[in-house]
């Protein structure tokens, strides 16, 4: 989401060459990105900035995360100042959040999506950790050196020397949004993503600097996401609907890995794609991905047990010049031409997904979107996307909340997440 910041200094990422490194490597100072169902030492957030939509702040699902931690993990909450975490504070005092866990970080950023262009953090057998620097281009709708994409590309940085981490950079342009990990040597893509972020790279190329940077043994690729996760540059979907400032097919809205051999993929049945043209988009790219996915297999040459999981039933807003995505989307160039008139609405499909969830010490904290006035479709399947999930993690405990608000803004919970892996201090 674009965002004007003023008066703040700007940092250049610095682009280095990959070195090919060994795929198998098994010693103390070998780093990887943990599992996210491994124990976390805190949750990273960020204190909400402004409204995607007039009259639908993101303050209440930010809270409410947060108190859903109270007694299972510290939060890392960044505020861009004192001011700021005062606004916080007395909001969560006002509606009773329990944040005596959280840890405030004053951190320049524009905007809550931390997963994206905050802190990938790695860990070796010994307790210590490292933060990836990524390049950041705002998901696509900017240059690298753009203002605002150099605001938030600082991020990990500065999170970075706030902990007092060493940085491992990459000349890669990449989202942590679309870096799903099993904890043991395999990572998933979308290739779409990755390749539209770094079109002077090969997807061997990119490949390669994944396994250097993550040391990971296997790159699965599956094709593209879901169509309501498109690039909202390309233009509307079927019933000329608008996407909400959208990644381009970022793997959490899709597919995520439960443990080391398990996989939950979601799913459009043929029911749905007969009655929803976005619906029966999203079906293809998702069939070619469960296609792929039966074939591969984990490190120690095992099958993937995948899992198929509801798909959103759709979620419609419609937004005029009062909302501050329509006036992004109504600036940008689109590729089929669409032109945004002066005083007219549009018809957004905001990013809901049951698998942009975030899983932490003990509890998994899932979307949730039936209320007074909607369908029992969707209800319905609130219920199985919770049932699927409490049996896959009996020992946890399993939290429905609604994120709405920030799935009005293109993304959702794990979005605005980042767990920081359990470290050694010495």
């Amino acid at each position: 989401m674009k965002y004007i910041i003023k008066n703040v200094t700007l940092i250049c990422f610095v682009f280095i060459a990959c070195e090919p490194q060994p795929e198998r490597v098994a010693n103390l100072n070998t780093f990887i990105h943990p599992a996210e169902f491994d124990e976390h030492e805190s949750i990273w957030l960020a204190w909400p900035t402004y409204e995607y939509m007039e009259g639908r702040p993101a303050y209440g699902l930010v809270a409410e995360i947060i108190n859903v931690l109270s007694d299972k993990v510290a939060v890392d909450l960044m505020v861009l100042s004192d001011s700021a975490k005062n606004d916080a504070v007395n909001y969560m005092k006002t509606n009773g959040i329990n944040y005596s866990h959280v840890r405030f970080r004053e951190i320049e950023y524009g905007d809550i999506w931390i997963r994206d262009m905050g802190p990938m953090f790695l860990r070796n057998n010994g307790g210590q950790l490292k933060v990836v620097d990524f390049g950041f281009n705002t998901w696509g709708y900017e240059s690298p050196t753009a203002e605002y994409a150099m605001l938030e590309e600082q991020v990990d940085r500065l999170v970075a020397r706030e902990l007092g981490l060493p940085i491992i950079r990459s000349k890669l342009v990449s989202e942590g949004g679309n870096h799903e990990f099993n904890g043991n040597g395999v990572m998933i893509v979308t290739e779409a993503v990755e390749v539209q972020r770094n079109p002077h790279l090969t997807r061997d190329e990119i490949e390669r600097e994944f396994k250097r940077i993550y040391n990971v043994q296997k790159v699965i690729w599956l094709p593209a996401g879901v169509a309501d996760d498109e690039l909202s540059f390309r233009g509307t979907l079927p019933g000329n609907v608008f996407t909400v400032i959208t990644t381009g097919g970022h793997i959490d809205e899709y597919a995520r890995f439960i443990d080391e051999n398990t996989i939950l993929l979601a799913e459009v049945t043929e029911e749905e794609r007969a009655k929803d043209s976005i619906a029966a988009m999203s079906y293809v790219n998702l069939e070619r991905s469960y296609e792929i996915l039966k074939k591969e297999k984990d490190v120690n040459d095992n099958p993937f047990n995948i899992i198929r999981v509801p798909y959103t039933e759709p979620i419609y807003e419609i937004m005029d010049d009062k909302d501050a995505v329509y006036q992004f989307l109504k600036e940008l160039e689109y590729e089929d031409g669409t032109v945004i008139e002066d005083g007219s609405t549009i018809k957004t499909i905001i990013a809901a997904s049951y698998l942009n969830y975030i899983i932490s010490n003990g509890v998994v904290i899932i979307p949730s979107y039936w209320k007074e006035g909607r369908s029992g479709i969707m209800k319905a399947k609130d219920e199985k996307f919770k049932e699927i999930m409490q049996s896959l993690y009996p020992e946890r405990k399993i939290v429905q909340v609604n994120p709405e608000n920030v799935n009005i803004g293109g993304g959702g919970m794990h979005c605005i997440s980042k767990q920081m892996p359990k470290f050694n201090t010495n």
